[in-house]
């Protein structure tokens, strides 16, 4: 019943995505920065000859290291490998943000250690 609950569940979001992104297209929301731009109006939104601010807003990320803690180990189970992927564009695929792992060379960690 598991299997079966997951599958059609996941039928279900398909469905709900394919829809949405139907909608999204017949409103023009489908533009590559439409949520940047106009999900959060106070944030972005700039008035003719408002001043710079030194940093026009503030993001935090943890990287998912909070969800890492919830490993299969911990519930002593096998780990399961999740091959689904998700359509979005809030988050970038690995390919994509790897092709700049080049771009800074000669770059070296300086480690600083104080002298006692």
């Amino acid at each position: 019943m598991a299997t079966q609950f997951s599958a059609a569940y996941d039928v279900y979001l398909e469905i709900q995505r394919r829809v949405n992104a139907e909608v999204y297209k017949a409103l023009g929301y489908d533009t590559p920065n439409w949520k940047l731009l106009n999900i959060c109006p106070p944030c972005y939104y700039k008035l003719e000859d408002e001043p710079e601010l030194k940093f026009s807003s503030f993001v935090t990320m943890d990287g998912n290291n909070s969800l890492k803690r919830w490993g299969a180990s911990m519930h002593n189970q096998a780990a399961r490998i999740d091959t689904r992927t998700l359509e979005s564009d809030r988050w970038l695929e690995a390919e994509e943000v790897n092709r700049f792992a080049d771009e800074v060379k000669g770059k070296k960690k300086v480690c600083r250690i104080p002298i006692l």
